[in-house]
């Protein structure tokens, strides 16, 4: 993927998983800060078209620290496995899990792209904010057919340009300038946060 620089993105997957690491323990606060909380609501409208039942086995790939998984939990009491790279976005995802139901989240280390799981033992499968991360996303979505059963369904939630000829020049605007900066000033990894805005 090419960059606005015109340079191609790295995304080595070992790469991806040490940056998020790097920014895990700010990433919650600057998510919701950067996004004005609207992406609480992008979450609710994910998990609606996924149309979870009770005892559902879910997939959350790149499950991150574990917003979208919670949200899913709470809201059908479906059981839910993640799949991250990250360590530390694993552990910050564990953390708010255990508090928010008392119990241990079921997440494991590994690349969306050759996911441990068995083939058809999950009923949904989803991804917010991830899928832009992923060097082969043919790739990834044959994964997700293999591991889904039949009727499985895949919810994909992700950043993009507007075309709105009068808002996309400020929203550019915003994810090149606004985002890293203050991204960066508050993490202290202003790289990972240009990686952010120039990978969506």
């Amino acid at each position: 993927m090419i960059s606005k620089g015109g340079k191609e993105l790295d995304k080595g997957q070992r790469r991806i998983g040490r940056m998020f690491d790097d920014i895990s323990p700010t990433y919650d606060q600057l998510n919701h800060l950067l996004s004005m909380s609207v992406d609480v609501g992008w979450r609710r409208r994910a998990l609606e078209e996924l149309e979870l039942r009770e005892g559902d086995t879910v997939l959350d790939v790149a499950t991150g620290t574990g917003d979208l998984a919670i949200a899913a939990r709470s809201a059908y009491g479906c059981t839910v496995i993640g799949l991250d790279l990250s360590r530390g976005m694993m552990s910050e995802a564990m953390d708010k899990w255990e508090r928010a139901f008392g119990d241990r989240y079921q997440v494991v280390q590994g690349d969306a792209l050759a996911m441990p799981f068995i083939d058809g033992g999950a009923d949904r499968a989803m991804v917010a904010f991830g899928i832009r991360n992923m060097p082969d996303i043919g790739a990834f979505l044959d994964e997700a057919w293999r591991v889904l059963g039949k009727g499985g369904r895949l919810a994909v939630l992700e950043l993009s340009v507007p075309q709105n000829r009068l808002f996309r020049p400020v929203y550019l605007f915003y994810l090149g300038r606004v985002l890293p900066a203050i991204g960066g000033w508050r993490s202290g990894k202003k790289e990972a946060y240009r990686y952010l805005s120039e990978s969506i």
